[in-house]
């Protein structure tokens, strides 16, 4: 999933300040896209180069100006492309890049960490439940996001009676107290 082509569809509905672009994606997007001010902006740089979206500068003669980004055709055109398209498979995913090294902690360690990170996955899903509900399909990805996270939690579950129990030699060296 790329920023610029959420940005894109943020500002298909409505055009926005980087503020509210931010503010959106927290509220709006939160489970399934994060991203701070620091990658907002840089982005929002990139469209409005490639033409994708218009900036008008709001705000009074004296003090901080407010940017205001619309789409523009061009970038309504983009946005359809990239909705259309198969989304790619590749991706990044931090629960299974720790699953990838479990090897290096002792087995103890390895089933405290799946079960720390299974309650970590149940209280993310049981705060998207209690969420206000959005509309329309952020709220189909929404329960989407909330199955991925159910799906995760119950397949860690099963992995802690599946894991080796052996750590290979090269193991780190366990925590000290």
């Amino acid at each position: 999933m790329s920023l610029p082509h959420v940005l894109l569809g943020l500002l298909a509905e409505e055009s926005r300040t980087g503020y509210e672009l931010e503010r959106a994606i927290r509220e709006d997007l939160d489970h399934v896209w994060r991203a701070d001010f620091s990658q907002i902006y840089p982005a929002l740089a990139r469209l409005r180069r490639a033409g994708w979206v218009h900036l008008k500068v709001l705000g009074p003669r004296r003090g901080p100006r407010r940017n205001l980004y619309r789409v523009t055709a061009a970038g309504r055109r983009e946005l359809r492309r990239w909705l259309v398209l198969p989304s790619s498979t590749r991706r990044k995913d931090e629960i299974l890049a720790h699953l990838a090294f479990f090897d290096l902690l002792a087995p103890a360690e390895r089933r405290a960490a799946m079960l720390a990170q299974e309650r970590v996955l149940a209280e993310e899903a049981r705060a998207l439940r209690s969420a206000p509900a959005p509309s329309g399909f952020r709220a189909l990805a929404r329960r989407g996001a909330i199955e991925e996270l159910e799906a995760a939690r119950r397949w860690l579950h099963a992995l802690g009676s599946e894991a080796p129990e052996a750590s290979p030699a090269g193991a780190l060296p366990p925590k000290k107290k």
